[in-house]
């Protein structure tokens, strides 16, 4: 299914430049928001929840596709939060097909904060209707669990990644783990969880780079099984 793609993207020399463009795009949100970590205002009048930081990576990540002209090629689609509570998603990036613009690919993000302090003001807002119903329908799931099962309702062209914000040794550092299987290891019976994601990119010995996954997950095949899964740091 994926073969098209490689056609369109990377065989085709003046459109080689899309991987290129996705990876400067995403270095750039991420170093943006790599400026915002630890942030603390000597007046204590603004305090940046998990949320905000996904926000400014999304909005200057879409501001530099848009610059770049990227959007007619990948798209990024902020899930709502009812949407985020039931697959455990926070966005997702879809690769198209120029000629039919199907997506073709897609990569399911799920943002975690390591120092994680949400704003004790959220609990003040009234739940709604729909955000009780979407809490009450994945109750008994994680969201490493929700964020797996979609993508394997999708399909092998539906990767997950799991991003990130600051880790063990390095709380500075965006990086992240993707595969098209995490269902998998579910399915046998073992956990996925923070632990055994961070034991991945601990032991990795291959980093790549954002375009670098992009390039991998546009082969013919996929990504190849002694790369299963992969690292994928944002930050330089």
């Amino acid at each position: 299914m994926t073969s098209n793609i490689i056609k369109d993207f990377l065989k085709i020399p003046e459109k080689f430049y899309i991987v290129q463009q996705f990876n400067q795009c995403i270095i750039f949100a991420s170093q943006r928001v790599k400026e915002y970590f630890g942030f603390q205002d000597p007046e204590g009048k603004i305090k940046l929840s998990n949320s905000m930081l996904t926000d400014i990576f999304l909005m200057t990540y879409i501001n530099r596709s848009i610059q770049c002209k990227l959007t007619e090629s990948i798209s990024c689609t902020r899930m709502t939060e009812e949407q985020a509570i039931l697959l455990g998603i926070d966005w997702v990036w879809a690769v198209y097909d120029l000629p039919s613009k199907n997506p073709k690919l897609q990569v399911a993000v799920q943002v975690i904060h390591m120092d994680k302090k949400e704003e004790v003001e959220e609990k003040k807002f009234k739940i709604s209707e729909s955000m009780k119903m979407a809490k009450a329908e994945s109750i008994n799931k994680t969201n490493h669990e929700k964020i797996a099962d979609f993508c394997s309702s999708i399909g092998r062209d539906c990767y997950g990644l799991f991003l990130f914000f600051g880790h063990k040794g390095d709380p500075k550092s965006i990086c992240g783990v993707l595969s098209n299987d995490f269902h998998v290891r579910l399915g046998n019976g073992h956990e996925l969880d923070n632990t055994f994601l961070l034991e991945i990119i601990e032991k990795a010995k291959t980093v790549v780079t954002p375009g670098r996954m992009l390039e991998l997950i546009l082969q013919k095949d996929g990504l190849p099984e002694d790369l299963k899964p992969i690292c994928v740091k944002f930050t330089q």
